[in-house]
């Protein structure tokens, strides 16, 4: 029994003897790779100037005299168009001054934003829809139509139904001379 322990001491004396030597040969450097060096540029500093080269003077040939042009024709002016802003409508007027009429501005924006039920309220996406409409004398509400859609057809649709629920406005005020109607657009916005 003595001889089989060792046996058995001096084989494993060999078996950790060749597993360290293994083991220590991994912790030698291994020079076959080249040692990686990191670097951190601190300041970049300034590009360097770009030299000119001198290039070829090029002689422009003389102009031609040219007959004088004809006078151009004074361009017509076009419709004055003023803009109200309240609750997310915003209003222009054809042809006069909207400063003049913003109290009765602000009357018709109350009453359609009233009537306005927008189905994106709220929502991420925003909306924009202009309509066209003529006020009466009278304050009748005529010729509704859309004049440049949000892309969204429901949205469009609900910008027209506020003014056709809407039906009659207060009469045109008295100082307003303009005509006998008064021409709007109507831009609806729906913001998130």
């Amino acid at each position: 029994m003595k001889k089989e322990i060792l046996f058995s001491f001096v084989g494993h004396v060999v078996l950790l003897a060749a597993v360290g030597i293994a083991t220590g040969l991994h912790l030698v450097r291994d020079t076959r790779r080249p040692e990686v060096i990191t670097v951190h540029i601190v300041n970049p500093g300034s590009p360097q100037p770009v030299k000119e080269t001198p290039t070829a003077h090029l002689v422009e040939p003389k102009p031609k005299p040219q007959a004088k042009p004809a006078p151009k024709k004074p361009e017509p002016k076009p419709k004055e168009e003023s803009v109200v802003k309240k609750q997310g409508l915003g209003a222009r007027i054809e042809g006069a001054d909207a400063l003049g009429y913003s109290y009765y501005l602000n009357i018709i924006l109350t009453k359609i934003a009233d009537n306005w039920y927008n189905p994106y309220a709220g929502q991420p996406a925003t909306l924009r829809a202009t309509v066209y409409f003529v006020v009466e004398k009278d304050g009748t509400i005529a010729d509704v139509k859309i004049e440049k859609g949000s892309g969204n057809p429901s949205y469009d649709a609900s910008c027209t139904r506020a003014l056709l629920a809407t039906e009659k406005l207060p009469p045109l005020p008295p100082e307003y001379t303009a005509g006998s109607q008064l021409k709007l657009h109507l831009e609806f916005e729906s913001k998130p």
